[in-house]
């Protein structure tokens, strides 16, 4: 009885451990996916990455962010346009609804969106975003990535 019983055990372990493994190299391949969309954008070399968060495929995802998602950030050197929105973005056989001016208003202070544009690509919504500190600093382009609700 007791070897049967430690047989038992030994096989359920087995299984437990297999669809572990199982789920998390499904975790890892939509993961993946999701990063290889984001890396098709045809972001400037120029431009300096300041934000990267990639939040991988998680079997239970407990956070108010979703799983898997990507936000980043890079400092554009430069004012920026909907052109350069559209331009980033083109590669992944995007379109953009674009939301606002793309220009500071001359009354606003401190930092904010300037012009935002969304899209839709397989099972992702992309939020690209033009963001403006001053009239006179640099531009910083954001992009988040999550899955269609």
């Amino acid at each position: 009885m007791r070897r049967r019983t430690g047989i038992i055990i030994g096989v359920v372990a087995l299984i437990a451990a297999a669809a572990c493994f199982l789920v998390r190299a499904a975790e890892d391949r939509v993961t993946a996916d999701i990063v290889s969309r984001v890396d098709r954008l045809a972001v400037p070399s120029d431009w300096k990455k300041t934000v990267d968060i990639v939040r991988g495929e998680r079997f239970l995802c407990l956070d108010t962010n979703p799983c898997p998602s990507i936000a980043r950030q890079w400092d554009s050197g430069m004012k920026l346009a909907a052109a350069d929105l559209r331009a980033v973005v083109a590669p992944a056989g995007l379109t953009l609804e674009i939301d606002g001016t793309c220009q500071r208003k001359p009354n606003e202070s401190g930092t904010v969106p300037v012009c935002t544009g969304t899209g839709t690509a397989g099972h992702y919504n992309y939020i690209v975003g033009i963001v403006s500190a001053s009239r006179s600093e640099p531009d910083v382009f954001t992009l988040e990535v999550r899955p269609v609700p």
